[in-house]
């Protein structure tokens, strides 16, 4: 019975081992990962309203949309789900982008206002 439970406990020390070094070779992976489309871009937006576009794409993929209206710029952050921009973050007006960063293009929302917007790399 001992033996048994010595083997027992002894599996699950190696499974917790396993475990651990998973999620080291998982934060490695997330410490190295540079997204492809890191960088500053400029842009506009038309449709509904217009105005100016700055996004700032970060190593981690992670994104900071500025929008440029009327004295009032209006800003958000979200990230990257491939090369498509995550839906569901909002500026505090209420506007998101739709679209990716392959095409540097897309559409935008801003309650029941819309448009389109593109961008090139500074």
């Amino acid at each position: 019975m001992k033996t048994k439970l010595i083997i027992i406990l002894v599996m699950m020390s190696l499974q917790s081992c396993d475990q651990i070094m998973d999620q080291a070779e998982e934060k490695r992976a997330q410490e190295n990962f540079t997204s492809e489309y890191m960088g500053y871009y400029s842009g506009s937006y038309t449709g509904d309203y217009k105005g100016s576009l700055k996004v700032i794409v970060r190593k981690d993929a992670s994104v900071q949309v500025i929008r440029g209206t009327a004295g009032n710029p209006d800003s958000y952050i979200t990230s990257l789900i491939m090369s498509s921009f995550n839906t569901t973050s909002r500026s505090p007006d209420d506007f998101m982008l739709i679209g990716n960063m392959q095409t540097k293009n897309g559409t935008w929302e801003m309650g029941n206002f819309k448009g389109t917007w593109s961008i090139i790399k500074d």
